[in-house]
């Protein structure tokens, strides 16, 4: 997964947003929060302002737009959950391999 900042227009004007893609390209998600130039040091703010004034060099988006791509999207299969052994259950396994 990577992600990007993208300038977004909608009712209440412009803003910066965080998009979530897949390492090919395909969008997975956003947020839906505005985002917030911040760095630990001053340079670190710097580089955080770049990515903003970078994400104005791709296409401006709406939340309409994005919703939509997603919607389309076939729905993700949930990561499967594992039920975690007990110390009991690994010693015994270890012990029946010997």
């Amino acid at each position: 997964m990577k992600w990007l900042y993208r300038v977004f227009h909608d009712q209440e004007g412009y803003c910066v947003r965080v998009v979530l893609y897949e390492h090919d390209g395909t969008l997975i998600g956003y947020h839906q929060e505005p985002a917030v130039p911040s760095g630990r040091t001053a340079e670190e703010l710097a580089q955080d302002i770049e990515w903003f004034r970078q994400a104005f060099e791709l296409p401006i988006l709406t939340i309409e737009e994005v919703e939509g791509e997603l919607a389309q999207q076939p729905s993700r299969r949930e990561p499967t959950q594992m039920r975690r052994k007990t110390l009991e259950e690994l010693e015994a396994r270890t012990n029946d391999s010997r």
